[in-house]
C-alpha cells in the first residue's frame, strides 16, 4: 500500500495528467486528486477538500500557473506548488520561484517528478511544526502577560490596601508628629502601587512612560498635603522617557521624597512659590532628574551627607541602589541634582 497523497492537479490535458499520476504511483504514492483547468474550479477545490500538494501546468487556455498560485497564497494555505511544464523557460521559472513556486520540472524530464514532491512534502511539515511552535509560544507569551497584569493589579491592590489600614491607624492618633510619619509611609507606599497601577494599563509590561508617572504622584503628593497649586507653582520639563520597574520604583521614591519635602517645609507660611521638576535622558540608558524649590532653604551649615532625616537617608539608599550620585545645593531654595544610569531591557 503507496503513502497517500492528495493532489490538486491543475492541467487541461488528460493525457499528461495520466503521466504525471503514474510517475507518482511508481514513486510509491497512493493518489488522491481532482483534475481542474479554471480559475472557478480551483477556487472551488481549495475551499471544499484539504490537499498535501498543487501540481500546475504553466500555461492554459483559461488558466495559468502565476493565476494558480495567486489563489493559493490569497487562500492563506502553505500548500507545495510544483510547476510541470514543455513550455515553460529559463527566466519564466525564476519568476515563478520568486513569485513563490516551490519547484518547476520539464515535462519530459518526469523522473524529478517524485523526489521533488517527497522534499517538498518534508519541507511543508518542517513549516508547519514551526508555524505550531510559533503559535504556541506566542500563546504561552499572551498567557505570561496576562498573568503579569494579574500580578501588577494584586500587588497595586495590597499596596492600597496597606495605605487604607495605615490611613485607618491614622485615626486614633493624637500626636502631629506621629500622624506626619504615618501619612509620609502612606505616600511612598502609594509611590509605589502608582508604578504597578501603570504597568497594569500598559501594553509594556517591563518598562512605564515615567512622564506621566511624575505626573501623576506629585498631583497625588499635592493633594495628600492640601496643597493648592495656586499658591505653589508646579513648573516640569519631563521628556517621554521609559523607565523599567527596577529603576521605576527608587526613582519614584526618590521623587516622592524630595516633592514631600518641599511641600511640608520649603513654603512654611504657605506663601507662593514654586516647585520645579526636570527629567531627560542625557544619553542611552543614562538619565538626569533635578527637582528644585524656591523657599527657605536649608539652615547655612546644613549637612546633607550627615543628615539624620530619613527622607533624605532614604533618597541617598536610593540613588545608591541606582548606582546614580546626587549634588546637592541649598541658595534661595533647595535644588537636587541626579544622574543615574539604567539597564538596557
Amino acid at each position: 500500500m503507496g503513502i497517500p497523497l492528495r493532489v490538486l492537479l491543475v492541467e487541461d490535458s488528460e493525457d499528461d495528467a495520466l503521466l504525471l499520476l503514474r510517475e507518482l504511483q511508481r514513486g510509491g504514492y497512493e493518489v488522491t486528486f481532482e483534475r481542474i483547468d479554471t480559475p472557478t474550479a480551483m477556487k472551488a477545490a481549495i475551499a471544499g477538500q484539504t490537499w498535501d500538494i498543487v501540481i500546475c501546468d504553466y500555461s492554459m487556455p483559461t488558466f495559468s500557473a502565476p493565476a494558480a498560485l495567486k489563489q493559493v497564497k490569497e487562500s492563506g494555505l502553505d500548500l507545495p506548488f510544483i510547476i510541470v511544464s514543455g513550455t515553460i523557460g529559463e527566466d519564466t521559472a525564476v519568476a515563478a520561484m520568486k513569485a513563490g513556486a516551490h519547484d518547476y520540472i520539464i515535462k519530459g524530464n518526469l523522473a524529478r517528478l517524485t523526489p521533488a514532491v517527497a522534499r517538498e512534502l518534508r519541507e511543508a511539515l518542517v513549516r508547519r511544526e514551526r508555524k505550531q511552535a510559533e503559535e504556541q509560544i506566542k500563546a504561552s507569551l499572551e498567557e505570561k502577560e496576562v498573568l503579569l497584569k494579574e500580578i501588577h493589579h494584586r500587588v497595586k491592590n495590597n499596596l492600597q490596601i496597606i495605605s487604607s489600614l495605615l490611613n485607618l491607624q491614622a485615626e486614633y492618633l493624637k500626636d502631629n508628629q506621629a500622624l506626619e510619619v504615618f501619612k509620609d509611609s502612606q505616600n511612598r507606599i502609594e509611590s509605589m502601587a502608582l508604578i504597578h497601577e501603570k504597568l497594569y494599563q500598559s501594553q509594556d509590561l517591563a518598562r512605564i512612560n515615567f512622564a506621566d508617572y511624575i505626573q501623576d504622584l506629585v498631583t497625588n503628593l499635592f493633594y495628600s498635603y492640601n496643597v493648592n497649586s495656586s499658591d505653589i507653582t508646579l513648573k516640569m520639563n519631563v521628556e517621554e522617557v521609559f523607565l523599567a520597574i527596577d529603576a521605576a520604583i527608587p526613582c519614584g521614591l526618590i521623587i516622592n521624597e524630595l516633592i514631600s519635602n518641599s511641600l511640608k517645609y520649603a513654603f512654611p507660611q504657605r506663601e507662593p512659590g514654586e516647585i520645579c521638576i526636570d527629567f531627560c535622558s542625557m544619553q542611552p540608558n543614562l538619565f538626569r532628574l533635578n527637582i528644585s524649590d524656591n523657599g527657605v532653604g536649608f539652615a547655612q551649615y546644613f549637612d546633607f551627607q550627615a543628615t539624620e532625616s530619613l527622607g533624605l537617608r532614604l533618597v541617598k539608599g536610593l540613588i545608591h541602589q541606582l548606582q546614580g550620585n546626587i549634588d546637592f545645593t541649598s541658595n534661595k531654595g533647595v535644588e537636587y541634582k541626579i544622574i543615574f544610569p539604567t539597564k538596557n531591557f
